[in-house]
């Protein structure tokens, strides 16, 4: 039962969202397919983690994936608009910066909203998702959707390297095949910085594995640190890589959880400092959990969670139904092994999230891989947990 478990609550999740995208039952919700986008990912790359290893990376397979991704890619690039609403956004947030003025209480930042119509006010992304952006346009001198998709590649082609450098014994054209995936899988947005961060986290993490160091947990807290501080898909890897450590029987295991933990928020804090930390919390944090709040500045998709509760006039309520979700998944990160534990965590988050975030099956598929790889040199991890 526990092993179709999640299987079948990706298919049901699936199944809201087709429901959704038919009855459109949201006041003023917009791109149902999204939802749909994200639920039919999810559920394979569940699949992708069932297939037998020996057919995995045969060469019909390897071909079949990078075919596939270098498809959606090229149609990802073929859909990049010169003036997208992300551009501009950015373009407001230097012109903030330039000036003086703290993106986070500006009121000038760029938004559209339902009707395509401008509307203003404050950078609402964790601040480490300005500096890659902004030192690429002070080091171009311009800013547009060039520079922009440049940028994103190139931490892009970073994280394969990562890969690369993380698996030395698979061969390099096996783990190439994924590399459309995780280089134009999502360029039309901003996941990138997160992408890289996941990378380094992963690489860390087996690394950690292969041969404990005292050095490394503390490299690892601080990448989480500065994780935290892009796009909130390494909340839960977080949560989950540290409670995956939690032993009952050792109630002394929640010594170096809380030291790595302390750490990492501590490093955030920092991040927070020179843009205001409230500020921080309220406009990319607290603003991102307020269905009404979102709405009123930005278009609403409806996630499978996030459209149900606001068709049903409990939007009110879904902070706190999302907060338990996310909980249960991080609550069984000890009875599992630390990958499961992670992709477990992410899959939550993303069904649990305001809207939906296709933009996020990348990173995902980079875990799975990830987890298939350490399946494949046999999970001789000392210690341990495998997978």
């Amino acid at each position: 039962m526990k092993r179709h478990l999640a299987a079948a609550i990706l298919g049901l999740s699936v199944a809201v969202a087709v429901l959704m995208a038919i009855l459109r039952p949201v006041p003023h919700g917009h791109r149902y397919d999204l939802a749909i986008q994200l639920t039919s990912g999810l559920l394979l790359i569940a699949l992708f983690l069932k297939v037998p290893r020996r057919r995995l990376f045969s060469k019909p397979v390897l071909a079949a994936v990078f075919v596939v991704g270098l498809t959606l890619g090229v149609n990802n690039l073929a859909r990049i608009k010169p003036g997208s609403e992300i551009v501009r956004y950015y373009g407001t947030v230097f012109e903030a910066l330039d000036t003086g003025r703290n993106p986070y209480a500006a009121g000038t930042i760029f938004h559209m909203d339902e009707n395509g119509t401008a509307v203003y006010g404050n950078f609402n992304y964790p601040p480490a998702e300005i500096y890659p952006y902004y030192w690429a346009y002070k080091i171009t001198g311009r800013w547009d959707s060039s520079v922009l998709t440049g940028t994103m590649l190139l931490l892009n082609a970073l994280g394969c390297v990562m890969l690369l450098l993380t698996f030395p014994g698979i061969r390099a054209v096996e783990l190439a095949a994924f590399f459309p995936f995780f280089m134009l899988g999502e360029i039309r947005t901003n996941p990138s910085l997160t992408f890289l961060v996941t990378a380094g986290l992963v690489a860390l993490m087996v690394r950690e594995r292969r041969r404990p160091s005292r050095v490394r947990p503390i490299a690892i807290a601080l990448l989480f640190g500065l994780g935290l501080m892009t796009k909130f898909l390494v909340w839960p890897l977080m949560a989950a890589y540290y409670w995956n450590r939690f032993d009952p029987k050792r109630p002394a295991s929640l010594g170096p959880i809380s030291g790595g933990g302390g750490l990492a928020l501590g490093t955030s804090l920092l991040l927070m400092a020179p843009f205001g930390v409230m500020a921080v919390v309220k406009e990319a944090f607290l603003f991102n959990v307020s269905l009404a709040q979102r709405a009123g500045l930005t278009t609403f998709y409806p996630n499978v969670l996030s459209g149900p509760l606001r068709a049903l006039s409990a939007g009110t309520i879904y902070p706190v139904v999302a907060l338990l979700v996310m909980a249960g998944a991080v609550l069984v990160a000890p009875r599992l092994r630390l990958f499961p534990a992670l992709l477990t965590a992410a899959s939550a988050f993303l069904l649990a999230a305001p809207t939906p975030e296709p933009q996020f099956l990348p990173i995902v598929l980079f875990l799975a891989l990830a987890a298939r790889c350490l399946e494949r040199e046999g999970g001789a991890i000392p210690g341990g947990e495998g997978t």
